[in-house]
């Protein structure tokens, strides 16, 4: 069965708007967790525009689940991770649009790593040496996954956003074989498989068809449709459709 994981990015960014404190990122984790969600995501960014001071301790603290931190592959920002002791860590490029869906990086060489100084390769690795599970976002493509195989990591996570804003069925189609074949390719390869990125309510259950696929990490489409029906609602809501997904399984 896949497993759900929320992530509070967009709650943490809609607070900082207006900045009165609300809404409030920390109910957001525990109200995920009370409506059904597997696992709980944020991102760690070195510039620390989303979070607060001591906001991620508090994370931490309330995600009695499953905890994934979304970050880039610094060496710097290790040290900090690690004092939270993370179930995952999702690794992005430097410069990754957290907010939207900013696919700037899919010119880059992402996740090929610097010839000479490999910081994925090493983030990875550490994170592991930890206890870590490491996840690497990549585009669903058999050679990127074939990258994150020789630097041993845990997880990809596939880009589905060329999936769920596809202009026509046929485009729709082709990006579904395409993101089901890569996460066959994983699978072969002792990879784990997650998806997300743009990821709504009627595409979810589609996505969770995949039989390699273990979690989803859905965001903004849980805070837009908690505007209207209420946090808890909008997370047992998407719940419920991955769980009656024909197909779907997973675990850690």
């Amino acid at each position: 069965m896949v497993k759900l994981s929320i992530c509070i990015d967009q709650v943490a960014a809609l607070r900082n708007i207006a900045n009165r404190g609300e809404p409030d990122p920390m109910t957001a984790v525990m109200m995920s967790q009370v409506s059904g969600a597997d696992a709980v995501t944020i991102s760690w960014t070195s510039d620390a525009s989303l979070y607060q001071r001591g906001e991620y301790d508090i994370v931490r603290q309330l995600v009695h689940t499953h905890l994934n931190v979304i970050a880039p592959p610094d060496l710097e920002l290790l040290q900090s991770i690690l004092t939270i002791s993370p179930d995952m860590v999702t690794l992005v490029p430097e410069g990754y649009g957290h907010a939207g869906l900013n696919n700037d990086w899919f010119d880059s060489s992402w996740p090929e790593a610097d010839t000479l100084e490999r910081p994925t390769e090493r983030m990875t690795k550490a994170l592991q040496d930890n206890g870590i599970l490491t996840n690497v976002l990549i585009r669903p493509t058999a050679t990127h996954v074939r990258q994150c195989a020789e630097i041993k990591a845990d997880y990809v996570h596939i880009d589905a956003s060329g999936y769920v804003q596809a202009a026509d069925p046929e485009e729709r189609s082709r990006n579904y074989q395409e993101m089901a074949g890569v996460a066959k390719t994983a699978a072969r390869l002792n990879m784990g498989v997650s998806v997300g990125r743009g990821i709504e309510y009627r595409t979810a259950g589609e996505l969770a068809g995949i039989a390699e696929v273990e979690e989803m990490v859905v965001g903004y489409a849980v805070a837009v449709r908690a505007m209207t029906v209420g946090y808890e609602r909008a997370v047992r809501d998407l719940v419920d459709i991955i769980r009656h997904a024909p197909g779907s399984q997973g675990d850690w």
